[in-house]
């Protein structure tokens, strides 16, 4: 396993986190367990998920997925994700 860390900005939280866990199944789907959600205390709709994927090359074909980006889109994502891989030692 390893540790996703994943931030992007969002039009609006509300309708973003609406999205978000409509989404679940996707992950699931995919391995992936987001476990938690924060906010930036600067800015509200910048939003950081930390969670687990089973390998990089998991989180990175579920960040290629046409259906994630249809729902990102949906969502109001309005900046590129930011996605660090780390692995605990």
């Amino acid at each position: 396993m390893i540790t996703v860390i994943l931030s992007h900005e969002v039009k609006d939280y509300s309708t973003w986190r609406k999205v978000y866990d409509e989404d679940e199944i996707n992950r699931s789907k995919a391995g992936i367990n987001m476990t938690s959600v924060f906010e930036s205390v600067d800015n509200p709709n910048m939003i950081t998920m930390i969670g687990e994927a089973p390998s990089a090359e998991a989180i990175k074909n579920f960040m290629s997925n046409p259906v994630l980006k249809a729902a990102m889109e949906q969502g109001g994502v309005i900046s590129k994700p930011e996605v660090k891989l780390i692995r605990k030692v």
